[in-house]
Parts: C-alpha cells; structure tokens; sequence
C-alpha cells in the first residue's frame, strides 16, 4: 500500500473520528439535557403537590375551626339558656341560641363536603346530642309545670355537660388531619358518644 493510500486512510479515519466525536459529545449533551429537564419537571410536579396539599389542608383546617367553634358556642348557648330559664326570664339567651343553632346548622353543611369520614361520623355523634338537648330544651321551655320544668332543665344540663369531652374527642382527629399533631392522643376513642338506647332516656 503505497503512501498516500495511507494518508488517505488515516485523513479518512481522522475526519469520521472528530465527526464521530462531535455527534457523540451531541447525544450526550442532549441526554444531559433532557435528564436536566426531567429533574426540573419532577421538582415542579413535586412543588405543585405539596402547594395543593398544603391548599387542602389550609381549607381543611378552616373547616375544623369552624365547626369545632360553632359546635361549642351552640352547646354553651343551649347551656347558658337553660341555666337562665332556671332562674327566670331568658329573652336574650333564647334569641343567641336561635342564632348558633342556625350557624352551627351551616357550617355543618360545608363540613360534609369537606370533612373525612371518619371526623364526620364522630361529629355527627356529638351533633345528635345537640339535637336532642334543643329538643329538651324547647320541651322544657314550653313545660307549665316549675317542678317539672326544673327537672327537665336538669337533665338538659346533664347532657349538655357530657357533650363537653366529646368534643374533645372530635378534635383528637381533626388536628391528625390538618398535621397539627402526628398521633391521636392515649385518651381517644373514636365510639365516644351514648347509643341510640341511651339517647332515648335524655
């Protein structure tokens, strides 16, 4: 093989060489590239989930707030009406627990769009008892008899007085829930609440 065979050859191989580099060093520049992306899409994806989670959360949490506040200023303005009816007139109390029972009434309607199931069953125990003490309580309101309105205030009082660590239990789930504790407490117990036997003797 004579010599400028040779240099041919070796000009040849030399220029598919640095072509071949050039293409080389531009596939991988584009794999570079391209994971670059996919990284910089997975951080976004990431991002936008933890910013809607954060999103449920927030409306969660305003939900809780809600209907954790109305669901006591409803049992304490029953409270107060009944202990105000005991000693005479109660005008006052009586118009505050129209006014919470329809705000709790509300709120309770958002809730069940919003709520998990597992809040929404335990709040609506408690809610039953609500509703069973107001009962009771215009029962009571509307009773002649003093003795007898007495004692029916009496046992109003009684059930509204238990509701109060109930309450405590719906709250166990609804922090868990908006991540403002990372365990339900020792104490709770999702069965809290009297049986419908029981409700029946209120």
């Amino acid at each position: 093989m004579s010599g400028a065979t040779i240099s041919v050859i070796v000009a040849i191989v030399g220029v598919g060489g640095t072509l071949a580099s050039a293409v080389i060093t531009q596939v991988l520049a584009q794999r570079a590239e391209l994971r670059r992306l996919e990284r910089e899409e997975r951080i976004r994806l990431g991002e936008q989930r933890a910013s809607e989670d954060q999103r449920k959360i927030d409306q969660l949490r305003n939900c809780y707030v809600q209907l954790n506040a109305h669901d006591r200023h409803y049992r304490d303005a029953m409270l107060a009406y009944a202990y105000a009816l005991k000693s005479g007139s109660a005008e006052a109390e009586a118009a505050e627990v129209s006014s919470a029972r329809r705000a709790q009434r509300d709120i309770r309607a958002e809730a069940q769009l919003v709520a998990s199931d597992a809040v929404l069953e335990i709040e609506g125990r408690v809610n039953a008892q609500l509703t069973i003490a107001y009962r009771r309580l215009m029962e009571a309101t509307a009773e002649s008899d003093s003795s007898t309105r007495q004692a029916r205030l009496d046992q109003v009082i009684d059930l509204l007085d238990s509701i109060t660590p109930q309450q405590g239990h719906v709250r166990a789930p609804m922090r868990l829930e908006v991540r403002a504790t990372q365990e339900l407490p020792d104490w709770y117990n999702p069965e809290i609440g009297l049986a419908p036997h029981q409700l029946a003797d209120y």
